[in-house]
Formats: C-alpha cells, structure tokens, sequence
C-alpha cells in the first residue's frame, strides 16, 4: 500500500520590512497560517473573559500592522494554465514538453547559482554521476547543493534513487533493474538515460530555495515527465503556497500503452508554489511490487519549474 506523506516542511512566516522571517511557525500557529492564542476557550466562560481576549486579539492586530507584517492568508483563488500530454516515446512527447518550456519562459538557468530574475530550471536526472546513482541513493539536497537548482527533496524516508546508465561501472541494470527485474521492459526515457524515483514510498515533497542557499523560495510553475502510467487515477500532482494551502491538483493521464508510456502534466499560476506533492503509482519499487493489473508502478523524468524566486 502506499505510504503517507510525511510531515510538512516548517512553514515560513512573511518577512519584517527589515528583510528578515518573523520565523517559523509554532504550535500556536494553524496549518492555514491563521495565528491562534494557545488554549482551548470553553463554552463555559463568561462573556467579559470572552470580551477581553477578542480585545486582545484586535490590539494584537493593530500592533502587527503598525510594523507591516503581512496578514498570515493564502490567496482566496489562483490562475492556472495547464498544459499535459502524452506519448509512446520521446519523439511523440517533445512538442507537449516544448509548449511548457515556452510557457515558463527562457533561459533554461542551469545549475546558476542564486535567483535569476527570468526563465526556469529543469532536471534531466542524466548528468548525475555514477556515484549517486543506482545502486547508490542520491542525497536529497543534490540539486541545491552540488547541483544547485533550488530544490531539496524529502519523504517518508529520504531515500531517493537516479536510475544506472548503460555506462555505468558496477555493470547496475538500467531503469531500476536493480530493484525489481521487471522494470527495464515497463519503463520508458525521455531523456536517456536515467529515471528518478523515491525508494521505499511513492509518495514525495518538493519544497524551493534560492539555488545554492538555505533560503527558502516559491515558483510559479512546475511539470514533470512520467513514464509507465497505466491507471487514471495512480499518479497525481498537488500544488501548495507556504501556508499549507492546497493551490491545485490533478492526476497525471495515463499513457496510450501498456509499457514505456510516457505522460506530461505542468501548469503555471499567479500563485506562489511552495511545496509540490508528487504520488507515483500506487506501488512503491521493489523486487515484490511488479506492475499490472491493478497494481500500477511508475516513476519519473524530466522535471520543468519556474525559477524559484527567494520569500
């Protein structure tokens, strides 16, 4: 069965107009950002005790205001254009893949570091070294850190795997045959030869820094190539703001066959995206997980995103 997803990242709270965060929230803040006085308040308490902590929240308002703190609210609706696609191989896929590239905007930023101030980053998985490939974990900061394009990954677990390539010097099967053997005739390539999967789980976060720093940042789009989706309702994509707000979702297509099918889903919005939420299939990999029937496994390519610009 498919596992949770784990807990949240820590919230950011907006910054003071000197730049900096007021900090992260506590356990007096709820999941929406809306701040809260610790306590429970019974039904039991008399009015004047009512009356005295709603005057206190209006002083503590006003206070907030005086010193420009932004209202804790995520935005009551948010714009999207959605492109998503699919395709037997690679070459049926590119002009779907081309029109969210074009949608995010150029140039493709690489691993440059810090914020840019236009374009988009994308991750192929194909330049990882062997080293942090298959049958070795990729470490979850890889692409903020050795490669810095603004993301850090997180699960259940943390574990993370970038598949082998046909080169590779432990002689690793290709497309996760080293998990199950199954997996090299089900999954295709969009951009050979590497393929990227959470291990143990498939379920994952995606949250977003200034490239190369600790900084937390937001982007305004995000797209993901997926290979091997047979049900219409395994594989999905969930958008959130940084005050746990869901912004949008929906489930990736399914592909047009049986094995190495290849499926597109990416949107752009005026919202600020946080953190992403990713569930492959409903499998995680592994020797006993094999595909079909109602058991769908899928993993994932390219990754497309707007340039994470710093909160």
């Amino acid at each position: 069965m498919s596992s949770a997803f784990p807990p949240a990242a820590p919230r950011i709270s907006p910054r003071t107009p000197g730049g900096r965060f007021t900090g992260l929230d506590s356990p007096g803040t709820s999941n929406t950002g809306t701040s809260y006085f610790g306590g429970n308040i019974l039904m039991r308490q008399n009015t004047r005790v009512l009356r005295r902590r709603l005057l206190g929240l209006a002083a503590a308002t006003a206070a907030a205001a005086s010193v420009g703190v932004v209202a804790l609210a995520p935005p009551a609706s948010a714009a999207v254009t959605k492109i998503e696609g699919t395709a037997a191989d690679a070459a049926g896929l590119a002009t779907t893949v081309n029109l969210y590239r074009t949608l995010l905007g150029d140039p493709n930023n690489g691993s440059a570091l810090g914020s840019q101030p236009a374009g988009r980053r994308e991750i192929n998985w194909d330049g990882t070294p062997d080293a942090q490939s298959a049958p070795n974990a990729l470490p979850r900061d890889f692409f903020n850190t050795t490669a810095p394009r603004g993301v850090v990954f997180s699960s259940s677990n943390n574990r993370f795997q970038v598949s082998a390539d046909s080169a590779n010097p432990t002689n690793t099967p290709v497309r996760f045959g080293n998990l199950n053997p199954q997996y090299p005739n089900i999954f295709g390539t969009f951009s050979p030869e590497r393929l990227f999967t959470p291990v143990g789980t498939n379920q994952m976060r995606i949250n977003f820094f200034q490239p190369g720093s600790n900084w937390p940042a937001t982007v305004k789009g995000f797209g993901a190539v997926f290979t091997d989706v047979d049900l219409a309702n395994s594989t999905k994509i969930e958008l959130y703001d940084q005050w746990g707000g869901l912004i949008w979702w929906q489930h990736v297509p399914r592909g047009q066959q049986a094995n190495k099918s290849l499926s597109f889903l990416g949107v752009k919005t005026d919202a600020d995206i946080y953190e992403v939420r990713i569930t492959t299939g409903n499998r995680p990999l592994s020797a006993t997980n094999n595909d079909g029937g109602s058991w769908d496994v899928v993993v994932m390519d390219d990754f497309l995103y707007a340039e994470p610009q710093p909160l």
